[in-house]
């Protein structure tokens, strides 16, 4: 060998290192605390916990899929069709605060601006451009985001449904922290990642199901869903949860990432009737039914509810699942049609009001024409 082909590798062998090194870095702190003290004691008080962990009550749900061969054949065959043709349009408009009635504004994936009553409402923000432990490495975003966090005013609440990455993100909750003097919601558990993340004690609330806080005159309460947490190789050490936010002038149902249970019609009975429901429609898969609902059960799922505006969310930023990118919302609003279930697909970044929804706009069937 040569001593310059002994250079050529030897150069190669450091960037490869680099690369690795740059990769990890910073992924230690984003995979979060533990619960201990006196949050693992209010941990052990809930139902749901038990043998160390929380579980979902209407049945054995499996987070790792047994035909995992499968799964990754199906992500091989559809390599063509998980990403648009053309670019994904963004609307980046203002996002001065509407004093009253109802806005919602899609930013895509689950992040989503819940406008009531003038109280501003912050779901499952995640502005990084990966839902990953890492930012060089993980899904990336299909999209710019519409607005910086720093232009999008005054939040006075978060909302987060669940630990994973492409729900909550350490360096989006950390700027916002800063940006803002918003209260941060969770379920039960997450505090902990927070506290890791510089987060104040006393701006964390921590919600078992059926608990609600007030926020700005707005009821925010967590709900039960089916589905699992974690951020590293430990499952389920912390509680997932979609939430109901209610006010005078309407009532919203996040649904976070779920399967389809069949507390569906108690939700609806509970907390109902609802002006919008924000359902994951995308990243499922015949393997992971237990844990994420596709289109046609986001539907079902409405009905029970009792019905109300439907904007399907999860779906369109992120590549999570092996389906064409735009397939769940054509499902969806074939699902929704035939039940007579209203829905409204906003670009993202639209802001729009579910009194009086946009009309219909198949934007994403240009992207691959």
């Amino acid at each position: 060998m040569t001593r310059l082909n002994r250079l050529a590798i030897a150069a190669g062998a450091a960037s490869a290192l680099g690369a690795f090194a740059a990769a990890g870095r910073g992924v230690n702190a984003a995979m979060g605390g533990r619960p201990a003290g006196a949050r693992l004691e209010r941990m052990k008080r809930s139902a749901s916990y038990r043998a160390g962990a929380f579980h979902n009550t209407s049945r054995r749900t499996s987070s790792m899929p047994s035909q995992q061969r499968d799964v990754l054949r199906r992500f091989r065959d559809s390599a063509e069709t998980r990403k648009p043709a053309r670019p994904i349009p963004v609307v980046s408009a203002s996002h001065e605060p509407r004093p009253d009635g109802l806005h919602i504004t899609w930013f895509g994936h689950a992040s989503c601006l819940v406008e009531l009553d003038g109280a501003r409402i912050l779901l499952d923000p995640v502005w990084s451009d990966r839902c990953s432990p890492s930012q060089h490495v993980g899904p990336k975003r299909l999209h710019a985001v519409p607005v910086p966090l720093t232009g999008l005013g005054r939040v006075d609440a978060v909302v987060i449904s669940h630990d994973h990455y492409d729900h909550l993100d350490m360096d989006t909750i950390r700027q916002l922290c800063q940006l803002t003097g918003a209260v941060f919601l969770v379920p039960l558990g997450v505090g902990a990642h927070l506290e890791t993340w510089g987060v104040p004690t006393h701006r964390i609330i921590e919600c078992d199901w059926e608990d609600g806080h007030d926020v700005a005159g707005v009821r925010i309460t967590a709900v039960e869903a089916q589905h699992f947490s974690g951020r590293g190789l430990r499952r389920d050490g912390t509680l997932w949860a979609s939430w109901v936010i209610s006010g005078a002038s309407g009532r919203v149902f996040f649904s976070g990432d779920t399967g389809y249970f069949d507390g569906y019609t108690r939700i609806g009975a509970d907390h109902g009737p609802f002006d919008a429901l924000l359902m994951a429609v995308g990243a499922y898969d015949p393997a992971w039914r237990d844990i994420h609902l596709d289109p046609e059960e986001a539907v079902e799922a409405a009905v029970a509810m009792g019905g109300g505006l439907v904007l399907p969310i999860h779906w369109c930023t992120f590549v999570l699942a092996p389906h064409p990118w735009a397939e769940p919302v054509q499902r969806l609003l074939a699902a929704a049609g035939a039940a007579g279930v209203e829905v409204a697909v906003p670009k993202v970044g639209q802001r729009i009001d579910p009194a009086a929804p946009p009309d219909a706009d198949p934007w994403w069937a240009r992207l691959d024409a």
